[in-house]
């Protein structure tokens, strides 16, 4: 842990200047985040490479993604779903304030294993017209904006498109979670083979599953999936 938060700090996307923490509000001299609140964070050390489960040894894939893997080929995440990030993804996608997606999406970039190939594309989950109206913007998309400045990683946020306006997914059973999503996505043309869908966090993996098989189904061989965050996805 001690060593991915050297990496983090030690990034040029920090360079010394006055600023306030996100989570404490207390003045920093690096943006967004102080030294105290950044060795306080819960960031996920050694962890299953397709669910993020902690794991002990050396092992990259936990038991039970061996018997049942996920659609997706690789997850990349910085933490499970609790405090202090849960507040700042509140904030990001109920109280119109798109800071965090900076501090997120730098971190996102800043921490992606050096052993992982980068896809070729990053693609944020769509939202609804509608409802990205409603909001203002897509917070998948504004994260998505920091990743691909710094890991040089084009973004494509109108490949993927939300055609049909859903119920939200946050409350709902995983078996309502899927009858919500029939019929939701399209996909436009492409000639992709690397991708990875970007989402602010995964939860029942309900939605970036559906988007996984749509890009799969169109030629992609290889579809990563990013979050800030990621409740249990299985039973642990």
């Amino acid at each position: 842990m001690l060593t991915t938060l050297h990496r983090f700090f030690s990034s040029v996307l920090y360079p010394a200047c006055q600023g306030i923490c996100l989570f404490c509000r207390q003045p920093t001299t690096r943006p967004l985040l102080c030294h105290c609140c950044a060795e306080e964070l819960p960031l996920l050390d050694h962890h299953c490479r397709l669910c993020g489960s902690p794991m002990a040894g050396k092992d990259d894939v936990c038991g039970h993604c061996l018997l049942q893997p996920p659609a997706w080929d690789f997850l990349h995440i910085l933490a499970d779903y609790q405090f202090p990030l849960n507040g700042l993804i509140h904030q990001l996608k109920y109280q119109h304030k798109v800071l965090p997606a900076v501090l997120f999406g730098r971190m996102l970039a800043e921490l992606y294993p050096a052993n992982e190939p980068k896809p070729e594309v990053i693609l944020p989950v769509p939202l609804h017209w509608r409802r990205q109206w409603q909001r203002g913007y897509n917070q998948a998309q504004e994260l998505a904006r920091p990743v691909s400045k710094q890991l040089g990683i084009p973004c494509h946020p109108r490949l993927l498109r939300r055609i049909r306006a859903t119920q939200v997914q946050a409350g709902l059973s995983r078996e309502l979670r899927l009858t919500n999503l029939n019929h939701a996505f399209r996909i436009r043309p492409h000639n992709y083979r690397h991708v990875a869908v970007l989402d602010d966090v995964v939860t029942t993996g309900v939605t970036v599953t559906t988007l996984v098989h749509l890009l799969k189904e169109s030629g992609c061989q290889r579809v990563d999936v990013w979050a800030i965050c990621r409740t249990q996805l299985h039973d642990e």
